[in-house]
């Protein structure tokens, strides 16, 4: 089936037999062909802006009038490029029909053929320029024409379910799934680079990977291994969840978290499980620990659907912590470590925790007031006890907790604080469902096995920690590497000490290892995916970690509390010619592009990201307000701004609401407003986000106050925030004036002018 390929050398001589031939009926085609393939093979050497018309004539030994005659300009060759590649499609699906193939033997002969395509001259230099150089009806007829691409084969594989040759599922994720691989082997190829054979061999692997995943036959599953990681697509079905709620989910799963726990002791239970410092736990131990923790919580007068709050940071109390919650059926409040004044009282007494555990340097926050009269039981790790609290090594010698409660998928297993633009903590209910959806499409689209090792450099009590590397772990048996704060110098040690296999951080955290001047010196080798979000990574990031780890495959993943982590995720080796992509959405999920008037808009087009799916939120805690406002129809509104291309990739442009993302942690600006409002010489205050090049976005405070004395200086409008709000949303950098704020019509202040006006500043 594979077209034989042509050497390096011949692929930049430009063919001159049409141009010698004498003008004739058809031959104006095939000179204007003649002229197509000669500038597809040099804007795929060249690139697009790098390559002339004078450069192209010159290839064809023709003038630049001459050329002229059959093209108006570059775009219209890069056009074309495309509607030779689709014809080429076409008449070879054509072929297919005509040799009497059918079924099963003519989608696999399709996906073939298409790969023959995007690693042909008119493939490779679509591929290559992209459609930036467009305009942007051009652009429009290019996605109009890739589209032609997803829906055939979104019909022969529609086709294969209906008839009972391809497993049950969605087609056009399956479809997406097929071109998104396949385009990666365009992408990866390069002619100068890799010899006729090695295509053949990555063809015949894609193609092999795809007929026991998202094609694959009813019943046939393939198990992913770290050597080897497949594709998979587990049979899905529609459901109706929360009341009226009608999304796609997989059939076969997991009923909640005590039942990933039950299946971890039985089927891994030596494996190691959890690694912190010098404490290494196997499965088993894990287990006995979060059980007597469990029973300790029962014997203290907890049952299932009881709060139990955790504010530390990362430790094995933690982690012991969570899966005791799990094991009894008790809700999880994760509170960060950087917690202070009203977002951990705020926190405590709007979840109604009965149990608070603590960290000991965090046990003296917590105090008589109000806030804290509904917490029972005070607990802090460590052996020592403090005023109030009873020391964690204490509580552990409990009997075990032998049966775990059986929750149910809709009942509540964590109860996340997130804010919104007013700044008022806002509890997200995350379900068992929601969880179970999550890790599933985590592994799914990351091709994760058991004996994945996975190093969590992020908190645990934000959502990425918790549900994309705790409870992922939990999900695949994989142990789970602990560090307490993440550190360039102890990130790298470890991932190599412990043979790290996964990780998901922020870019920053991937940027700063990069710097390492020791980077080279450690034995990487084992690291296979480097999962990364809350923040776009640098380009610069991504090739230097391409130059440096090759086999290491970087994936996007962008989400948010209220959709339990994951909405879209990167495909295996989509991130260098996806950069500013965020990925597709996840198999279960789904995703829409809406405009001001709640009206789905065309591929392409740009409005508010709505995400729907097993994996969002029900709703917010005892805030039926907010959930009446931010869920519509199944569909939680993000506030992002986006778009989402032909083939699926989503973009996000902007944010609408006004969150600063320093480093991965989301500072949002009306809680540190109305704090520094309540400074006595405040009258009011703004803040944005000023470019960094390591955490992404450092926070700058706009401030008007009464008087410029010492009691409004930068350093004393600090420490008036220090305490009160977590240190990362403390402002770095300050314009103190005592003139008013810019603000529009309707009296609201208008950052787009004081984003301005501090750009200028910088300049």
């Amino acid at each position: 089936m594979l077209a034989p390929h042509r050497s390096p050398e011949s692929r930049v001589r430009a063919p001159a037999a049409p141009w010698a031939a004498r003008e004739r009926a058809g031959s104006r085609e095939a000179k204007k062909d003649a002229l197509l393939l000669a500038a597809a093979r040099l804007f795929t050497s060249q690139g697009f802006q790098g390559t002339s018309v004078d450069d192209i004539a010159r290839s064809l030994g023709v003038t630049k009038p001459t050329l002229y005659y059959y093209i108006d300009c570059k775009e219209d060759i890069l056009f074309g490029c495309l509607e030779r590649g689709l014809a080429a499609f076409h008449q070879g699906l054509a072929a297919l029909d005509a040799a009497g193939l059918v079924g099963r033997e003519r989608l696999l002969a399709a996906v073939t053929l298409y790969a023959e395509v995007v690693t042909g001259d008119f493939g490779q230099c679509v591929i290559r320029v992209g459609e930036d150089p467009l305009p942007d009806e051009r652009r429009r007829a290019l996605r109009a024409g890739r589209r032609q691409v997803d829906e055939a084969f979104r019909d022969m594989i529609g086709q294969g379910m209906a008839q009972g040759w391809i497993a049950p599922g969605d087609a056009a994720v399956a479809a997406f799934t097929v071109v998104g691989a396949i385009s990666g082997i365009g992408r990866w190829y390069r002619p100068g680079q890799h010899s006729p054979k090695a295509l053949e061999d990555a063809i015949r692997h894609g193609v092999d990977m795809l007929s026991r995943g998202v094609l694959s036959a009813p019943g046939l599953r393939t198990a992913s291994s770290p050597s080897s990681p497949e594709l998979q697509m587990p049979q899905t079905r529609r459901e109706t969840h929360f009341g009226d709620r009608f999304v796609r989910c997989y059939a076969e799963r997991p009923r909640n978290l005590a039942r990933m726990l039950s299946s971890a002791l039985e089927r891994s239970p030596e494996a190691t499980a959890l690694v912190f410092g010098p404490l290494r736990l196997c499965w088993r131990e894990l287990h006995h620990a979060a059980s007597c923790c469990a029973g300790g919580l029962h014997a203290s007068g907890v049952r299932p659907g009881d709060r139990v709050a955790v504010h530390m940071g990362n430790c094995a109390e933690f982690v012991v912590l969570a899966l005791a919650c799990a094991w009894m059926g008790a809700v999880l409040v994760p509170v960060s470590a950087r917690a202070r004044g009203v977002e951990l009282t705020y926190a405590i007494e709007n979840s109604g925790a009965v149990v608070l555990a603590s960290a000991p340097d965090l046990a003296d926050l917590v105090d008589d007031s109000p806030a804290f009269a509904g917490v029972r039981l005070r607990l802090v790790t460590g052996a020592q006890a403090a005023r109030g609290f009873v020391a964690m090594s204490q509580f552990m010698q409990a009997p075990p907790l032998l049966q775990p409660h059986d929750a149910q998928e809709e009942d509540l297993a964590v109860l996340l604080y997130t804010s919104g633009t007013t700044g008022r903590p806002k509890g997200a209910m995350i379900s068992h469902l929601n969880v179970v959806h999550s890790v599933m499409h985590y592994q799914q689209v990351m091709g994760l096995g058991e004996e994945e090792r996975t190093l969590v450099a992020v908190p645990l009590s934000h959502v990425t920690g918790l549900v994309a590397q705790l409870y992922l772990a939990l999900h695949c048996r994989a142990a789970i590497v602990l560090m307490e704060a993440f550190k360039a110098a102890d990130f790298l040690r470890l991932a190599q000490d412990e043979r790290i296999t996964h990780t998901i951080m922020v870019p920053a955290m991937y940027n700063l290892c990069l710097l390492r001047a020791d980077f080279a010196s450690h034995d990487l080798r084992h690291w296979r995916i480097g999962a990364y979000g809350g923040a776009p990574m640098p380009t610069a990031t991504i090739e230097g970690i391409a130059q440096r780890l090759p086999d290491l495959v970087l994936m996007n993943a962008y989400g948010a509390t209220e959709t339990c982590s994951p909405a879209t995720i990167m495909p295996r080796g989509q991130t260098a010619a996806q950069s500013d992509s965020v990925g597709q959405v996840v198999p279960c999920g789904e995703i829409s592009i809406v405009d001001e008037h709640g009206r789905e808009v065309p591929p392409g087009d740009v409005g508010e990201v709505w995400i729907a799916g097993p994996m969002v939120v029900q709703g917010y805690w005892q805030n039926p307000e907010a959930t009446a406002s931010e869920f519509r129809g199944g569909f939680w509104r993000s506030g992002d701004i986006g778009s989402r291309d032909a083939q699926g990739y989503v973009r996000i442009l902007d944010r609408k609401k006004d969150v600063i993302n320093r480093g991965g942690y989301k500072v949002f600006c009306a809680t540190v407003e109305n704090v520094l409002s309540e400074h006595p010489a405040v009258l009011e205050a703004a803040l944005v986000g000023v470019p960094c090049s390591v955490l992404g976005e450092r926070v700058h405070a706009f401030v008007t106050v009464t008087a410029l004395d010492e009691h409004t200086q930068a350093k004393a409008l600090q420490a008036f925030c220090t305490g009160r709000i977590a240190d990362y949303a403390v402002p770095e950098t300050w314009t103190i004036d005592t003139a008013p704020l810019p603000r529009n019509l309707n009296g609201k202040i208008v950052k787009r002018e004081l984003r301005q006006s501090l750009h200028a500043a910088l300049m």
